[in-house]
């Protein structure tokens, strides 16, 4: 493809204008996005206008007819994700699709079936497998150069009043309600360092009883997979953002800080004075060059944070006809894992599931 990509975006709420939108932009030259759709008419309108777009619409089939975009960016809720992609496929249009890729495993099917007999590409914005901290970490592990994998170690904070506190946010209505939101970031940090994961169990505690429309706000979750387990802490009842990634294996322990964009290799064999001291200063080292470093990264990327990297990787996939990097697939295994953990919380899922 030589031409100008032209992009039309499905959902004018969070997602898009604080975090896809300016990603676009930064591609002059490659990709132009040429109209943005919500339900919401004053919602379409006013990232139209913010962004400078050309048009809005509010409803998602006449903005394909009149546009007749070559991506179609899915940024509306899960609910509909399933629905909206397939009609984007049909009309002959490549797919990316916010996480979670849809709400089921024959939902993601059905989106993966209309894109193969369409001949169109399909991709996931798993936004943090695009943060260096973690592809270093990843590459690491791949060489063995810490040994051999043992395990990881999720922790995730979402600050109370981003979706918990806010009585009709639609996460409220999704199976599992918040963790069916950000859960998908934890289960695919996880499935870049564990094959096949089998088995799950999910520990939810109820801690906040002025938000009564949230079944909970704490979650400790295991991962049982053919190579290690994993496990993740995900609250919503603090007021901090936290996201960190521990992977342990038998010659060290490489602990992510996916915020700070940070990698620390830990190493600790012997509990001495002298040995103490050295990993402090060590440790210390190692945040001074990742500061350092993450700073110039910045200047030098102008600002190109997990969402940009990804959707320029997935803009130049379709340029040079390369299979997205985050495929539908590598979607559908974290809905399948996510299927796994919300029936253990919600015996009804299937009645939810019908909910588009």
């Amino acid at each position: 493809m030589n031409k100008m990509i032209k992009v039309v975006i499905a959902g004018c709420g969070l997602i898009a204008p604080k975090k896809h939108i300016p990603a676009y932009k930064k591609l002059v030259g490659k990709v132009e996005v040429v109209a943005v759709c919500d339900l919401n008419e004053e919602a379409a309108k006013r990232v139209s206008q913010k962004f400078n777009i050309k048009k809005f619409y509010t409803n998602f089939t006449e903005m394909l007819s009149c546009e007749k975009p070559d991506v179609v960016d899915i940024c509306t809720p899960p609910q509909t994700h399933a629905r909206l992609a397939v009609e984007a496929l049909k009309s002959g249009c490549h797919v990316i699709l916010e996480k979670p890729m849809a709400l089921s495993l024959a939902d993601c099917n059905s989106i993966i079936e209309t894109a193969n007999r369409c001949n169109k590409k399909v991709g996931v914005i798993h936004n943090q497998i695009f943060n260096p901290a973690l592809s270093k970490a990843k590459e690491l592990v791949l060489k063995g150069e810490i040994g051999d994998f043992l395990g990881v170690q999720i922790f995730l904070s979402t600050p109370t009043d981003y979706m918990t506190s806010v009585k009709d946010h639609w996460v409220h209505k999704l199976p599992g309600g918040v963790l069916g939101e950000t859960g998908p970031h934890s289960v695919y940090l996880a499935n870049v360092f564990l094959k096949n994961i089998s088995e799950v169990n999910v520990y939810p505690k109820k801690l906040l009883s002025e938000y009564p429309w949230s079944t909970s706000e704490d979650f400790r979750i295991v991962l049982i997979a053919d190579n290690g387990i994993g496990s993740v802490t995900q609250i919503y009842g603090s007021n901090q953002w936290a996201a960190n990634v521990d992977i342990f294996c038998t010659e060290g322990i490489l602990k992510v800080d996916l915020q700070n964009k940070s990698l620390i290799k830990y190493n600790r064999t012997k509990l001495n004075a002298l040995s103490l001291g050295i990993g402090v200063l060590d440790n210390a080292f190692q945040t001074v060059t990742n500061l350092l470093s993450t700073g110039l990264s910045y200047f030098l990327e102008k600002g190109m944070d997990a969402h940009s990297v990804g959707i320029n990787n997935f803009m130049n996939c379709i340029i040079e006809d390369k299979p997205f990097p985050v495929s539908g697939e590598d979607g559908r295994e974290t809905v399948r894992v996510m299927e796994m953990l919300v029936k253990k919380l919600d015996p009804n899922l299937k009645e939810k599931l019908v909910l588009k």
